[in-house]
């Protein structure tokens, strides 16, 4: 059969083609990939979960494993493979570890998290080193140490809940005299000890991060301007270690969803940021267009499928605004920076439209980098890296700075037609010094920390006690400590069963299907609190067998919420004579002990009618759970409705009259915490689901994670706190997010926002209404200023508000959401603007009835009284005259007007006297401003 030569071309180019895409997208597969169980006995079953088959250490070992310098420890409580048995080195010992393509490789070192003690070690003494081929990776390293500092700061690396992992990225090379990978383990310390419990060895594709048979260079970024001549140049022989790996605006990536080299992608990127001012975009059902240039191994879809923006912000919240990160690194070091971006705004049709900034580290990486135009279109991927060089801040000069924070900054070009950033995926890694070494001293241990392992180590210290004492005198002294422990926690245990038992059999719900964590084999169970001291006084505290008793075993028909701490659950306690509300942390939440702490701390410590009272707390078995009075109307926002036809079936919506004595019962909550209790306390999260509702309607202030004890009044100290910016997108201060210095005036602009919320029955944020319309707190300011306040109200509230109201609740929140916190009022005038509001509101209702009661035919009712909000004059003007005051662009202006006497009144005073405003006849036509009944609500 004759083929044309033609047609054989076209054939060879279409095959080469579908290679060629398939090489591009799919998954990658690693020639090499092994997982090595540290102290796994030779020749026994070997272990398998989602990662593979974990073989031996034995099988690879070079030095003799002597019975006296090395051995095995295991796991006291049930724990998961690796971390069910480790390896202890007290002498030097090597391995030899083969691999069957030279290249790159990435190397997992896998230790214990902090809630695994082990039978003969105290994990808190052990110090390793660790040399890989030469390359110094670990030295005098204290896993404890490590996994403490990153379950406790945010900017650290990624928090460890199930395992310290680190990982390094090496290069193997043949013809130098290497085999495969040689590590060497050695204790730190002559008489000390090191332990590891797994590594993982996977074979990366040559290009994932510098090409071997190809130039490598990038930006190299020292200081100053960049120069663009100064470029960084990757050798072949080369180690790194990955600090950090994120999924910005996405959700946890699990190895498992990796493109091929599982790794995990964390989506703990808010931790980092100090900017407020940022938004997601994502998408589920789109496919990546991955290229030549950046192929599917690069980061997974779900990496690139979603990215973070500033937001749609306007005025004088743009100005000087942008993305920036925290990472706190080691001092010293090179580090490559990689960051991954993909357009996902499908408005973006062109490019110049969306151009942004690149700095790390203060220093400029990339200008107007558009992303668009160096991909070609949307759902597309790209990559920039950038190398710099940490040498810290210099501002250390009692000590030497081994630590410091290390900035990513993404800053919008204002002339563009989207003034916005995007980033979709970062990572970081440490590049090994001149001497071939990654090795950086131990992070500081809190000191309120160093006691949460240990506590239940009996045997822990048998083995020094033996080398110590020796002789049958020691021997008989440790089994005898060791018998009488053992059978004091059996004593313990039983007590406590019974104990439970008893509490079960008290309620009908002890036919739950579920065993006591004090007989489950493989649960966790820890008897090491997270708060060492509370006020048992002032708050009880349940074990957790009540609480799962109280919650029918945390049944899901049970859940009345949930938000960033965890799922909340309506319960009994006390026989059922008690309903409660019982809040959980989850595995998965951005909160955890410190926010655990905070809240039960601050809550044991207040008693107001308008604070949700703490009733108690669990903090066995690992768990963090909060018990607090039972608020059967749920969360303010579910009563807004927001137009949604769902809510609209189990809620109606709330009267004007209630939005009021909402709005005034959450300012006196507030005002009680900045100036009721001893010291000044911050909310920092106020915002319309922290505002709950009892059966008799009455608000009270809930959720006091975040909270912060602030200045003293009075002092000759600062007025504020400098704290790493925290809070909820759209309530969130804008001069607290920009300068990070926190004051009480922060909390009245997260409620300044609220009390539009209320009025508008809108969302702070969202992202799917005109940019203009975006922000509620922007969207209203403008709004206010341009008189049309009134078309923006919720069309529930139709002939609900009287003019005069809504004139002095919109002043009010507008005063509370300026610029700058010197500007804003107190809680204290807030309370005093909303009682105003209100009674303005009572009066006009009453002298609206009394002409109602002049016509014979009309029936007198509250839902007869109807206001007019498009006829200002209806009761008196609803605005300012212009010849009067003057509103300013930037709301800088300080003054509220009293309706009636055009009176300024300056709102930094801590009082008004109503009694300035005169009474005026409503028939005359006169402008109201009376307060008819002026005694406090």
């Amino acid at each position: 059969m004759f083929v044309h030569p033609q047609m054989l071309l076209t054939l060879l180019f279409f095959l080469f083609i579908t290679t060629l895409t398939n090489s591009i997208t799919a998954p990658y597969k690693p020639p090499d990939h092994l997982l090595i169980n540290f102290g796994l006995p030779k020749n026994s079953p070997q272990p398998i979960d989602n990662r593979g088959i974990w073989q031996s250490d034995q099988d690879f070992i070079l030095t003799s494993l002597s019975a006296t310098s090395n051995s095995t420890a295991f796991a006291v409580e049930a724990a998961s493979t690796p971390y069910h048995m480790a390896r202890i080195f007290r002498a030097t010992t090597t391995y030899s570890i083969p691999v069957t393509t030279w290249g790159p490789k990435l190397v997992r070192l896998y230790f214990p998290p902090l809630s695994i003690s082990y039978d003969i070690i105290d994990t808190k003494s052990s110090f390793l080193s660790l040399t890989i081929n030469g390359f110094n990776i670990l030295r005098n390293f204290s896993a404890f140490a490590v996994t403490t500092n990153a379950n406790t700061h945010a900017n650290t690396t990624a928090p460890v809940t199930n395992g310290l992992v680190r990982e390094i990225y090496i290069s193997l090379n043949e013809g130098n005299g290497q085999k495969g990978l040689n590590l060497t383990f050695s204790p730190s310390n002559p008489d000390g000890f090191g332990f590891i419990n797994g590594l993982e060895i996977i074979s990366a594709p040559d290009g994932l991060y510098f090409n071997r048979s190809e130039s490598n260079t990038v930006p190299y970024l020292t200081g100053g301007f960049q120069d663009l001549n100064n470029q960084f140049n990757f050798s072949d022989s080369i180690a790194m270690e990955n600090i950090i790996r994120l999924n910005v605006g996405g959700s946890n990536v699990d190895p498992r969803d990796d493109s091929g080299l599982r790794r995990t992608w964390f989506d703990r990127d808010d931790a980092y940021m100090i900017n407020g001012l940022n938004y997601t975009v994502s998408y589920n059902n789109r496919t990546i267009n991955y290229t030549v240039a950046t192929p599917s191994y690069m980061a997974p879809e779900l990496v690139y499928l979603t990215m973070k923006e500033m937001g749609a912000y306007v005025g004088e919240l743009k100005k000087n605004k942008n993305l920036t990160w925290l990472f706190e690194v080691d001092v010293g070091f090179n580090y490559l920076v990689r960051l991954h971006f993909c357009e996902l705004v499908i408005h973006i049709n062109k490019t110049g439209q969306r151009l942004f900034d690149v700095s790390i580290n203060n220093q400029m990486g990339a200008h107007d980098i558009d992303v668009f135009a160096l991909t070609g279109g949307i759902f597309i991927p790209m990559y920039k890296d950038f190398v710099t060089l940490f040498e810290g801040s210099g501002t250390n000069k009692a000590s030497v700075e081994t630590r410091g924070l290390l900035s990513v900054t993404l800053t919008p070009d204002p002339t563009a037609t989207y003034d916005d950033v995007l980033l979709n995926g970062l990572e970081i890694f440490k590049l090994n010094s001149s001497n071939g070494s990654l090795a950086a001293p131990n992070p500081s241990i809190p000191m309120n920390l160093t006691s949460l392992q240990g506590n239940n180590r009996s045997s822990n210290s048998s083995h020094h006690l033996i080398s110590i004492i020796g002789g049958i005198l020691g021997a008989i002294l440790v089994v005898a400590l060791i018998s009488s422990i053992y059978f004091i926690i059996i004593f313990r245990r039983k007590k406590e069963k019974q104990k439970f038992m008893k509490t079960m059999s008290k309620d009908d719900t002890s036919k739950l299907k579920w065993i006591s964590p004090l007989d489950d084999p493989g649960s966790n169970a820890t008897t090491a609190s997270v708060i060492p001291s509370l006020p048992s006084d002032l708050c009880r505290r349940f074990s957790f067998a009540q609480v799962r008793v109280a919650t029918n075993d945390f049944d899901d028909d049970l859940i009345i919420g949930t938000g960033g701490f965890g799922k909340v659950y309506k319960g009994s306690i006390d026989d059922g004579a008690t309903i409660v509300a019982i809040k959980r942390l989850t595995t998965t939440s951005k909160q955890g002990a410190r926010e655990f702490e905070t809240e039960i701390e601050m809550l044991s410590r207040l008693r107001h009618v308008h604070l949700v009272s703490l009733i108690g707390y669990c903090d066995e078995y690992g768990e963090m759970i909060i018990v607090y009075e039972y608020m059967p109307r749920g969360t303010l926002r579910d009563h807004l409705l927001y137009k949604n036809p769902e809510r609209s079936e189990n809620h109606t919506p709330l009267s004007w009259k209630q939005r009021l004595m909402i709005c005034l019962g959450s300012a006196r909550g507030l005002h009680y915490l900045h100036a009721g209790a001893k010291q000044l306390i911050i909310h920092r999260d106020v915002k319309s689901t922290n505002i709950l509702l009892d059966d008799k309607w009455t608000a009270k202030v809930s959720d006091f994670g975040l909270s912060k004890v602030g200045p003293t009044p009075g002092d000759m100290g600062p007025t504020h706190v400098s704290t790493a910016v925290k809070g909820s997108v759209g309530y969130l201060d804008p001069e607290y997010y920009r300068r990070q210095q926190l004051t009480e005036k922060s909390d009245v602009y997260s409620f300044g926002v609220l009390l539009f919320e209320v009025l508008c029955a809108r969302v702070a944020m969202n992202p799917n209404l005109p940019k203009q319309q975006v922000n509620l707190a922007v969207w209203a300011r403008y709004n206010y200023k341009n008189k049309t306040l009134h078309t923006i109200v919720d069309p529930n509230l139709t002939g609900q508000i009287a003019p005069e109201c809504l004139r002095k609740f919109g002043e009010v929140a507008e005063m509370c959401i300026r610029e700058h916190g010197n500007d804003r009022p107190s809680m204290g005038d807030v309370v005093w603007g909303i009682e105003f509001a209100l009674q303005l509101q009572e009066t006009a209702e009453k002298i609206m009835q009394n002409n109602l009661s002049d016509d014979p035919q009309g029936e007198i009712s509250d839902s007869t009284i109807s206001f007019k909000l498009d006829e200002a004059h209806a009761l008196g003007s609803m605005y300012i005259d212009d010849e009067s005051t003057t509103l300013n662009d930037d709301f800088s202006d300080t003054k509220m007007v009293d309706m009636g006497t055009k009176k300024l009144l300056d709102s930094r005073t801590t009082t008004f006297n109503s009694s300035e405003s005169p009474i005026i006849d409503m028939k005359s036509g006169s402008i109201f401003s009376e307060i008819i009944d002026p005694k406090a609500r």
